[in-house]
């Protein structure tokens, strides 16, 4: 249990008037105790109240296995023969919750809620904020694994080049890359392989295409390495380039480039964004660029700070995140350069060493 973090979530608790925060199963609690049970349909969730108390509510099938786990954890549990939400309401009710304001993780389901804010005239919040406030920072161990995180991306991207070829399904290519990536140290690796038209499509989920030459492959991937979250992105051309893509990918490329320029201890976020964006809407790109231009990394894949221009806030030494620019030519092909930048007592750090320069296969 990280009790320095639970103390700074409660300081900031007080200072936004909430009660108490409830955190279900997630990686959230993971941060926090050191572990989270499985999420089933049944209410359950660590519940941290404004003076520092802390108990966890559950049905009784994870009442056991928490406990064997946890000897300093208040524990309080509910019968699943019961109705759920009277059974979790009396509950909170005798915690003096009744009528308060509570935040929720990422991972509250609404039907848990809604119910249980109607019978006990809860206000239910969003408490995310705070929970990535009090792990935007990275200690230097936290910094060290996310270069091993990113190193291990650098090392299967190299493996990749070699084995990408024409008549491979992109699914093939995005097992490769998760396999490989167990292969040097990653944990729970994830990856996106979205060819030609498929590229342009930022968050691709499928893997039926077949990969053709010449073709464009974007791959979009990263592991964890004690806890910290890598996130890469590279283009691959099979075969050969057209003029298009070759123009595109340059613009890219310096999109990113000048993205990562901009950042430095005290960089003004939405100046970072500028920087790159205004590579690619003075070459006539504005429209293909929707997206932000990048998000925090650490424990979790995506947390603060979000690299957008509605993000009035300085960087700060300790904090991490991706710059990814992507030109996305709907139903035609897509471009996307991603490093996972830090900022440290040198400066903006680089975490990714892969070239950007184009490469064909």
């Amino acid at each position: 249990m990280r009790e320095v973090f639970i103390k700074k979530l409660v300081s900031l608790m007080n200072k936004d008037g909430l009660d108490a925060v409830m955190i279900c199963p997630s990686e959230e609690m993971k941060f926090l105790l050191g572990y989270a049970p499985m999420m089933c349909e049944r209410f359950q969730g660590l519940f941290i109240k404004k003076d520092g108390s802390l108990f966890y509510l559950c049905n009784l099938i994870y009442t056991g296995e928490l406990k064997n786990i946890f000897n300093d954890l208040r524990i309080i549990s509910w019968f699943d023969g019961d109705f759920m939400d009277d059974a979790v309401s009396k509950l909170l009710e005798s915690e003096g919750l009744s009528g308060k304001k509570i935040g929720v993780n990422t991972s509250a389901p609404a039907f848990w809620v809604l119910d249980v804010a109607k019978k006990l005239d809860i206000t239910f919040v969003n408490a995310r904020p705070l929970l990535e406030e009090i792990r935007i920072i990275k200690t230097d161990e936290e910094l060290e694994n996310l270069r091993i995180s990113a190193a291990i991306t650098d090392k299967v991207f190299s493996g990749v080049i070699e084995f990408i070829k024409p008549g491979m399904l992109e699914a093939e290519v995005r097992d490769f890359i998760t396999s490989e990536m167990i292969k040097h140290g990653g944990i729970k690796p994830w990856a996106l392989v979205a060819s030609g038209p498929n590229s342009s499509f930022p968050h691709y989920t499928g893997g039926e295409r077949v990969i053709e030459s010449p073709d464009v492959v974007l791959l979009d991937f990263g592991c964890s390495y004690n806890d910290m979250c890598s996130d890469m992105s590279r283009m691959i051309f099979v075969g050969s380039a057209t003029e298009e893509q070759k123009k595109v990918y340059d613009i890219c490329r310096k999109a990113t480039e000048a993205g990562e320029a901009a950042c430095f201890e005290g960089a003004f976020i939405p100046d970072i964004d500028k920087a790159s964006r205004e590579v690619v809407n003075n070459a006539g790109y504005s429209d293909a660029f929707f997206t932000r231009l990048g998000h925090g990394i650490g424990f979790m894949g995506h947390e603060a700070p979000d690299i957008k221009v509605s993000n009035p806030r300085k960087l700060e030494k300790g904090m991490a995140f991706t710059v990814e620019p992507g030109i996305n030519l709907l139903g035609k092909f897509g471009m996307r350069v991603e490093d996972v930048v830090a900022i440290t007592e040198n400066g903006a750090e680089i975490l990714n060493k892969s070239t950007h320069e184009m490469i064909i296969v």
